[in-house]
Order: structure tokens, then C-alpha cells, then sequence
């Protein structure tokens, strides 16, 4: 048996190597029904909301499920009206790491990728975690210091 060729990722590899591309979206007047259809068709946490061709928002599981708890009506609250578009986006060359603690500090579990003003992919932290939990997992990469932290450390 061979070992693979491509060489294994690490949380300083660009976001790219990770994003998820094609990106799911609905118009903004799609219903929350029709979101929610989406997000369990395509088996996804978070939808692109595209008006005029540009990337307005994203839409979560978290914004659909916190609409329905406050009592809004699936079928007449549309995507554009429960979107986040206070959007925290990467480049696809920023790195894994970087983009992992900007979506921690952001509080967000999901983010779209842009480059020159359109979407070119998404991420989501599930997509992150594989990433560190691989890095973590290799003891040679990890030392742990008196306080129990674990350091992880990048032999070239």
C-alpha cells in the first residue's frame, strides 16, 4: 500500500484547502420554510442570501429555529428578514487558524469565503475542528506543559 501524495493540512494552510464550494443560497424573499427545505436538503447549517446577484447575508439553522421560538410564521418570514448581514467573511488565502479564532470571537459557526466581492466558498467550524483536532491528536506535534495547556508545536 501507498501512502497518499497530498501532503496533510495544518491549521497555517490557506482557507481554500478547506471551503465548501458550491455555495448554497436563496433569494432574500425565499420563506423560512423554503430555508429550512434547503438546509435539510442539502444537509447544511447555513445558507448564502443572494439579492441582486450579491451576497446580502447568511441564514442559519440558530436564526430559523430563534424566529420560530419568538413565534414568527415560516411561511411569511422571508430570508432577507431573519439574515445575519453583519457578516464576517475570510479570503481564501487566509489561514485555518486565523479564520478559526475570528469565527470563535465573532460567536459565529459559520462563514462565507470572498474574494473580490463574490462568494468563492464557505466554512463551517466542523470543518475547522477536523483540521485542529488532527493537529492535536499528533502527540509528536504536541507538548503538554506543567498547567495541562497542550502546544502544539509545527516541525518543518
Amino acid at each position: 500500500m501507498y501512502a497518499s501524495s497530498e501532503r496533510s493540512l495544518h491549521p497555517t494552510d490557506a482557507i481554500a484547502r478547506i471551503m465548501v464550494w458550491p455555495v448554497a443560497t436563496v433569494p432574500g424573499e425565499a420563506s423560512l420554510v423554503e430555508v429550512a427545505e434547503s438546509l435539510a436538503a442539502d444537509g447544511i447549517g447555513a445558507l448564502g442570501v443572494v439579492e441582486n446577484g450579491h451576497l446580502a447575508g447568511v441564514v442559519s439553522e440558530r436564526d430559523v429555529v430563534n424566529h420560530l421560538a419568538q413565534g414568527g410564521n415560516p411561511e411569511h418570514l422571508t430570508a432577507a428578514e431573519v439574515m445575519n448581514t453583519d457578516l464576517v467573511t475570510a479570503h481564501p488565502n487566509d489561514q485555518i487558524i486565523d479564520t478559526a479564532r475570528r469565527m470563535a470571537e465573532a460567536e459565529i459557526r459559520h462563514l462565507p469565503v470572498i474574494e473580490e466581492d463574490k462568494i468563492v466558498g464557505f466554512v463551517s467550524m466542523r470543518d475547522l475542528f477536523e483540521v485542529l483536532l488532527d493537529v492535536a491528536s499528533h502527540e509528536e506535534d504536541v507538548v503538554v506543559v506543567p498547567s495541562g495547556t497542550r502546544v502544539v508545536v509545527r516541525q518543518e
